[in-house]
């Protein structure tokens, strides 16, 4: 199962992105996806969740446009905000099913989730492209946040 995950290519485009300004109303990393990305990541995690192991993967991210920003609308859609380059997902099978942290890398952010919260993470993710967002995963404490936002690009 590792091998598939390994040779597992995300298709579509993925946006991560944190406000720089105004982040008292947006304190975490904010995360839409095309329609491709949606489905090619709602596999990758179907992957994940049948293997044994922990396993990750490391997905390229792009830079968040302005229709994606208008939509939470974080100062009329001008906060200044901050992207990485990439994005691993972490499957922690080590951890408690909630599970759930973000870390802040040089160049990317990860993403750790238990069990019951790939399962969130899914869930959300196949929302998107059909107009589902506006609320947020986070840890027990509301210290790692991700908040999902609606993306109708094709």
């Amino acid at each position: 199962m590792k091998a598939k995950i390994e040779k597992h290519k995300v298709n579509g485009k993925v946006y991560t992105w944190a406000y720089k300004d105004n982040n008292r109303n947006y304190p975490g990393w904010n995360f839409t996806v095309d329609k491709k990305a949606s489905e090619s990541l709602s596999e990758l995690l179907n992957l994940m969740k049948a293997c044994e192991w922990s396993t990750k993967k490391k997905i390229t991210t792009e830079l968040p446009t302005q229709a994606q920003l208008d939509v939470p609308n974080n100062q009329n859609g001008i906060a200044k905000w901050k992207s990485k380059s990439n994005l691993t997902l972490n499957y922690k099978t080590s951890e408690s099913e909630n599970h759930w942290r973000i870390n802040e890398l040089d160049n990317g952010i990860e993403i750790q989730f238990g069990k019951a919260k790939l399962t969130e993470l899914k869930d959300a993710i196949k929302g998107i492209p059909k107009g589902n967002g506006d609320f947020a995963i986070s840890d027990q404490n509301e210290e790692y946040i991700l908040y999902f936002w609606r993306n109708l690009e094709k």
